[in-house]
């Protein structure tokens, strides 16, 4: 019965005998007619374009108002005839009935774009066509995005909004052109903003308006970015390839470490708190670059005991929300001795670093709590090389760099760097059930981060002396 209803609705609807031209889009009906519901003693009603899904209809008035039967004779009308000299300056019905059809085609493509790329309703027609939304708006939109985001993200999502609001102020609906970004960019670099800060801000701008286009509220035909004058091109920010440190530098902070070499003016609290810290640094190092809130977020899972205690498994909470891409750290011996020193006794399921979160409980305190540890990290650390004579200013991101340019320098495959940070290498179905590069081989490359006197090192500086040389050294060590 229900299903008989609908056809006879939708044959209603085809049949309209005011329909000038109507057509289905979708699930969708959309006519060019006269707007009846108000009807009233033969006066002019508008014309319009009515838009059709089940029973929900949205009528969009057109400027021109006629009687019933105007409109029947301009539906009527061929053209052809010949035009009383009187009414040569008037716009004949066939003039107006052409004018009507241009209106329509323009909303029925517009109709199409919207159909493929999203689902038609009724509420995505009307802010397709005005802009506006009774309960959605682009700022609404990109903070409810925001906070789905893990907590990192959403704050770099909410202070992107808060610059938008800030410069453009807030803006209802989705009506945001591509003059009011380019507005936005001018002003945040007048104001000293950095380019790669106004690139993050537009690339969470872009995420955001791929989601309302496919919930309908804007088309791709409005779409901001992209090359030439009309179109915002994202700044990619400066390079980093500059900001890392050596292998000769990470191992020289590595001895400092062990040997809790610091300067001796230090107080002892001021010692121990930058030994803690250093460690943090170099853990981010030797851990695949992986950063603090990995490093707070670590645990002693079942994949730690499994591997006889030789590897860390994890999913980076920078992009565990958009990407499943696992991480597997080998823990090699340097690795190890630092834990050894600051990481928590391995409980299954405890954390690794519990200091890190302290006593924090919500998301929010605990994002807190690590910004606040990187700062400390930064200021010690940056402290530590200075009274070396470093001329250099290291942060928690240099970590990053410093991993993935020295295992490049020491001739480490791509692949393998690319897929030890967490970045996507390969992920059709039947690579993820390969192992790529046993634990033996993460062991291997990832020793080359450091430059230690280990065995190898002392038979290679063996092969180097001359037999006198060989004969002075086991003399000396027949004394010893």
């Amino acid at each position: 019965m229900a299903i008989m209803k609908k056809a006879s609705e939708e044959n209603k609807i085809r049949c309209s005998p005011l329909a000038l031209k109507q057509t289905k889009v979708g699930n969708c009906f959309i006519s060019l007619t006269l707007d009846t519901r108000r009807e009233c003693d033969g006066k002019p009603m508008p014309a319009a374009i009515r838009f059709t899904i089940d029973r929900d209809r949205y009528y969009l008035r057109l400027p021109d108002k006629f009687t019933r039967e105007q409109y029947e004779e301009i539906c009527k009308s061929t053209g052809k005839g010949r035009v009383a000299a009187s009414q040569a300056d008037k716009e004949r019905p066939y003039d107006i009935k052409m004018r009507l059809l241009a209106d329509f085609e323009d909303y029925l493509q517009q109709l199409v774009t919207l159909s493929k790329t999203t689902k038609l309703t009724i509420p995505a027609i009307k802010t397709m066509i005005t802009g506006k939304s009774s309960t959605d708006s682009f700022l609404n939109i990109w903070e409810t995005v925001a906070k789905q985001k893990s907590i990192g993200t959403c704050a770099n999502y909410l202070a992107a909004r808060n610059s938008f609001l800030k410069y453009l102020g807030n803006r209802p609906g989705f009506n945001i052109s591509t003059e009011d970004l380019k507005e936005w960019e001018r002003l945040l670099l007048k104001d000293g903003i950095s380019k790669t800060t106004v690139g993050m801000y537009f690339r969470t701008f872009r995420v955001i308006w791929n989601v309302c286009e496919k919930k309908g509220f804007v088309t791709r035909a409005t779409y901001p970015f992209g090359k030439g004058d009309d179109k915002i091109t994202i700044s990619r920010g400066a390079t980093r390839k500059s900001f890392y440190l050596t292998v000769e530098q990470m191992t020289e902070l590595y001895n400092c470490f062990l040997e809790k070499r610091y300067p001796e003016e230090w107080d002892v609290d001021w010692k121990e708190n930058t030994h803690y810290s250093l460690g943090l640094f170099l853990v981010q190092y030797l851990g695949n670059g992986f950063n603090l809130a990995d490093a707070a977020h670590l645990t002693y899972n079942d994949h730690y005991f499994q591997s006889g205690k030789k590897s860390f498994h994890f999913v980076r909470q920078k992009t565990e929300d958009r990407s499943d891409m696992e991480v597997v750290i080998p823990i090699i011996p340097p690795l190890q001795t630092i834990l050894d020193q600051i990481a928590a006794p391995p409980i299954k399921g405890s954390l690794v670093f519990p200091g890190i979160y302290g006593d924090a409980m919500t998301p929010i305190d605990r994002r807190k709590r690590v910004a606040m540890e990187n700062q400390n990290i930064k200021k010690r650390v940056r402290r530590l090389v200075k009274s070396m004579g470093w001329e250099v200013q290291p942060s928690c991101t240099w970590c990053r760099h410093s991993f993935a340019t020295n295992l490049t320098h020491a001739g480490v495959p791509h692949n393998y760097i690319s897929e030890s940070m967490g970045h996507s290498v390969d992920t059709n179905i039947t690579n993820r059930y390969i192992d790529a590069f046993p634990l033996a081989q993460q062991m291997e490359f990832n020793s080359r981060l450091l430059k230690l006197n280990d065995d190898a090192d002392i038979l290679e500086e063996l092969k180097g002396l001359t037999p006198e040389q060989l004969k002075a050294l086991i003399a000396m060590v027949k004394n010893v």
